[in-house]
């Protein structure tokens, strides 16, 4: 393991619904339409599809330059929804591991659908952004794999050299899938909407109800004994 790729929704933290509070708000300022995100599913989706499917229920031609406002709407009113936010928490073991990976040489960024942005924004309320000076996020595409591609090309460039072991830390299935695809080993965690239970029939590398689970820090022991 030299090189971790993480999600922050459901993975490192949760904002108690600031960011759907948020995409809400700016749709009802723009549109007066809060209810187009209604029946849109959040879970492991980029923020930019997240959009494109609210968007279509106003029945009327849009371009990516619409959605680019939609977004700048929603980031400027995002980091008051994450401050106010009285559920707002780091998942429990987050913050250790990602000490504990930085201490032992383990080069962090992130992996998600968020726009840069607004991933900063989510964290920086934990103070968390300290260890990830990289990613691959949802400005950089709409489709998971290829936004984990973004990020690990950065990542390798950190480096200088490519990754011997790359790894993926989620919370969905789509995490699972996207971190596959990529080639990466996947650990996928039961801190958001689906239960262990249901991430397991996934297969993954490593599948734990938190991140506080001795077993992911065993990864970091194998990885110092190597």
């Amino acid at each position: 393991m030299d090189l971790v790729l993480f999600d922050i929704d459901g993975t490192l933290v949760d904002t108690g619904g600031a960011g759907r509070r948020a995409i809400e708000e700016a749709a009802r300022l723009l549109y007066r339409r809060p209810d187009i995100f209604d029946d849109v599913a959040f879970d492991g989706a980029t923020d930019r599809a997240i959009c494109r499917a609210a968007l279509r229920k106003l029945e009327r031609p849009f371009d990516e330059v619409e959605i680019d406002r939609l977004l700048d709407a929603y980031v400027s009113l995002l980091g008051p929804e994450v401050d106010r936010s009285q559920r707002y928490q780091i998942h429990p073991g987050a913050e250790q591991l990602a000490q504990a990976m930085v201490e032992a040489g383990v080069l962090l960024g992130l992996g998600t659908g968020n726009v840069e942005a607004g991933a900063r924004v989510k964290l920086q309320r934990g103070d968390l952004n300290r260890f990830f000076t990289f990613g691959g996020f949802g400005d950089d595409a709409e489709d998971r794999a290829a936004l984990l591609r973004a990020g690990l090309r950065r990542g390798e460039a950190i480096l200088g050299r490519r990754a011997r072991e790359v790894w993926v830390i989620g919370d969905t299935p789509k995490d699972y899938a996207a971190g596959h695809a990529i080639g990466a080993k996947v650990l996928l965690v039961a801190t958001g909407r689906y239960t262990r239970f249901e991430l397991a029939q996934h297969e993954p590398e490593l599948c734990v109800e938190s991140l506080e689970d001795p077993r992911v820090l065993a990864l970091l022991e194998r990885r110092l004994d190597d």
